[in-house]
């Protein structure tokens, strides 16, 4: 008897330990404090148009109100309906308001003119979707999950091509060639009066996890570093794009050295960012938020502002995570935005539709003062 007594209390100790583990980091009664920057900015690309500057100076000003909330792809479509015609999403319908930053994905982009395997079609529906959500007044996040050079597949075949895609490598006129096609498309994103729609654009995200083929255990440190840096220069020198702030985001962190690890410098950064996941570990609150310490710290010492560039749970299986994790991970933080990842099918989803068990829940998320949606960065 008193064997299974024993045996109770500690299950009840370890389940309690599970329950609070993840609150360790916690501090209900942090205040948040907003990353402020001097005017001393110097861009990436140092001919910047104006309307990237405006955009820069926005979400400047939006730190200071709060944190601008978004989602990938939601616009013109949902996980039960697809209209690229609307405005609408899983999103909208949930929220009575559309997503304060909307983002896209570049995928197979460069593969557009130079091969038969992306079709022109998918890419100004693409476009036409920026071009509407950027008119609506959401600010536009893009990545890019560019294809291997060598093999020609999706980003997640990890066969090494780093190397060949610098200077005097075998893919570097393919590489250029990547370049080239995702310049036409940047250029081509022009707003109803014809003027530039300014893009955050964040390159080889993700870098320090082994996933994508320029992460690690697939290049060394400083052909990635050239990578990225290269990236820039040729879009801006070579192919003349002017519209982009280069946002640097690596996955979850340990440390500040490590955040810094694959950094290109601050000449070619405009913004700082870090995607963190919850993956159901019951570690996502004290992750977030000790990623998310280490990150402003280094924002504030850069001048830069940062942003939780991807974030979410797959399915919200817990149907009051939008309070109880994503909101105590970021309420006190000095971020300008945070984004969810894209509703894609019913299996596959990182926000709530109508009727979704955490429908609610999202709601007084969305309530809360310092969550930023469309209408409140107008």
């Amino acid at each position: 008897m008193k064997n299974n007594t024993l045996k109770l209390i500690l299950c009840s100790l370890l389940c309690f330990s599970c329950q609070t583990d993840d609150l360790d980091l916690f501090d209900p009664d942090a205040v948040r404090d907003p990353v402020v920057i001097n005017t001393d900015i110097t861009f990436a690309d140092p001919n910047l148009v104006q309307e990237a500057k405006d955009l820069h100076s926005k979400l400047h000003t939006i730190t200071q109100l709060g944190i601008a909330f978004g989602q990938q792809e939601s616009i013109g479509r949902g996980i039960n309906f697809f209209d690229p015609e609307s405005l609408d999403s899983d999103f909208s319908r949930v929220a009575g308001d559309w997503p304060a930053v909307i983002g896209f994905d570049l995928e197979r982009i460069e593969l557009i003119n130079t091969f038969n395997f992306y079709r022109p079609i998918v890419a100004q529906r693409k476009r036409d979707l920026i071009i509407k959500a950027h008119n609506n007044g959401s600010i536009i996040a893009l990545s890019w999950h560019a294809s291997n050079p060598i093999t020609l597949e999706d980003s997640f075949d990890t066969t090494k091509v780093v190397s060949e895609m610098l200077e005097g490598g075998s893919k570097r006129n393919l590489f250029l060639l990547y370049l080239e096609e995702l310049a036409l498309f940047l250029k081509d994103l022009k707003d109803d009066q014809g003027k530039p729609i300014p893009v955050l654009f964040r390159p080889w995200h993700e870098m320090n996890g082994n996933f994508f083929y320029w992460g690690e255990g697939h290049r060394s440190t400083e052909e990635f570093v050239q990578l990225f840096r290269d990236t820039v220069t040729l879009l801006s020198n070579t192919f003349n794009v002017h519209n982009v702030l280069y946002v640097y985001s690596p996955n979850h962190v340990s440390s500040a050295s490590a955040y810094l690890k694959n950094y290109p410098g601050d000449a070619y950064v405009d913004m700082l960012g870090v995607d963190i996941y919850d993956f159901k570990n019951g570690e996502f609150l004290n992750d977030a938020i000790s990623n998310l310490n280490i990150v402003e710290d280094i924002a504030k010492e850069k001048n830069m502002l940062f942003a939780l560039t991807e974030t979410g749970l797959e399915n919200v299986t817990q149907s009051d995570w939008w309070t109880e994790r994503l909101y105590k991970a970021i309420r006190s933080s000095g971020m300008t935005y945070s984004m969810i990842w894209r509703n894609a099918t019913e299996n596959h989803f990182f926000g709530p539709f109508v009727g979704h068990v955490s429908e609610d829940n999202f709601k007084t998320f969305i309530s809360k003062d310092v969550i930023l949606l469309h209408s409140d960065i107008q």
